[in-house]
């Protein structure tokens, strides 16, 4: 574990964060945890681990108390002493292998403020004070609400930073958001993860989070709670809205199926009728629609090509074998394919009446001399 900071504002969750993790773990390990976190009970924590671990009390581990003004005093950490037949370590009231948990830091160790050599050894070296028994160093839990509070010379020995946030803007007083850090510095590149945790009520009898007893957080403000805005709600209807009618405009457009056009006989209207002739016979009645032009063109059919130079024509001719020349450029296609518009129909080599008179000659398609 070496030196963890955990941090975050009052009521964020440290202190629990911190007795459900680390001082937990290591108890039910059979560490020494020697704290100043208030009101915390070794008979409740062996208590706890006995009933929801099934665990040994025997081979628990035990909890020594201390006061802020103790952990100031001298020989209160280890102090390894060097010489020539090799260092030797004398224990403080902290022994070799425990588990060091401080709250509220900022009051031994904070910016700006001296830090005794002892200190600073145990700090640098904490590493060394191995216990025999279980081979382990000592390790160091650092409550505080913000880690720039601590000394600069404790911050670059911080291995990990946690940073604690009860979710009440979202409506969940009871959860907390726990974000990882690598080192103490807080950014998006030393950020390695992110857990959201619930507070459980078997580990709050397990020490004191309020001074003089059992505290309750009253909500001053009920804007901190964003799930109480009105516009927040306005919003999401909206959306909700939107979306639907998204859905539902896109179900229509690739399921609907246009109905076939009903097509009426054409009707015969009264005005339209031929009045009577004298023999008393009934008029026939007129049509109410002039009838549709037909888009093959009765008129004209085409008879061939001729070019003469460097200009082509199209000849076409009419029932009566007259002749006229047209554009190349209106008809598509070669030989009996040939087909385009004149006078907006379709004139083909197959279009036109049937001619009353043969023309008195051919003409014939090719180049013109």
């Amino acid at each position: 574990m070496s030196i963890n900071a955990y941090c975050g504002i009052m009521g964020s969750g440290k202190s629990y964060e911190v007795v459900s993790g680390p001082l937990l773990e290591a108890i039910a390990a059979g560490r020494r945890v020697v704290t100043n976190v208030d009101g915390i009970s070794e008979e409740a924590v062996h208590a706890y681990l006995v009933e929801h671990r099934k665990l040994d009390a025997s081979k628990l581990g035990g909890i020594v108390h201390v006061t802020t003004e103790r952990i100031t005093e001298q020989g209160f950490f280890p102090v390894e002493v060097e010489s020539a037949d090799g260092a030797t370590v004398t224990p403080g009231l902290v022994e070799p292998g425990d588990l060091v948990v401080v709250d509220e830091a900022w009051k031994l160790w904070a910016a700006g403020e001296k830090l005794s050599k002892e200190h600073v050894a145990f700090f640098r070296m904490h590493r060394h004070f191995v216990n025999q028994d279980s081979g382990l160093a000592c390790d160091v839990v650092l409550m505080v609400q913000s880690v720039g509070d601590l000394h600069r010379m404790l911050k670059p020995v911080l291995e990990l930073t946690f940073v604690m946030h009860k979710l009440k803007t979202l409506g969940a007083p009871n959860r907390y958001r726990v974000e990882q850090y690598d080192g103490w510095k807080q950014n998006a590149k030393t950020r390695v993860a992110t857990y959201y945790k619930s507070y459980k009520a078997e580990i709050f009898p397990l020490y004191k989070s309020y001074a003089g007893g059992a505290g309750q957080e009253a909500v001053v403000d009920a804007r901190q709670n964003l799930l109480m805005s009105r516009k927040l709600w306005f919003m999401a209807a909206a959306v909700v809205v939107l979306i639907s009618c998204g859905l539902w405009f896109a179900y229509r457009f690739f399921t609907h199926t246009a109905k076939p056009a009903k097509h009426a006989a054409a009707s015969v209207s009264a005005s339209g009728a031929v009045p009577a002739g004298p023999g008393g016979a009934s008029g026939v009645a007129a049509p109410s629609a002039a009838a549709k032009v037909p888009d093959v063109s009765d008129t004209w059919r085409v008879m061939g090509r001729v070019e003469s130079g460097d200009l082509q024509y199209v000849v076409l001719v009419d029932g009566s074998g007259r002749m006229r020349v047209d554009s190349p450029g209106a008809f598509n296609g070669l030989g009996a394919a040939i087909a385009g518009r004149v006078d907006g129909q379709r004139v083909t080599t197959w279009s036109g009446a049937k001619p009353s008179i043969a023309p008195s000659s051919p003409v014939p398609v090719g180049n013109s001399k």
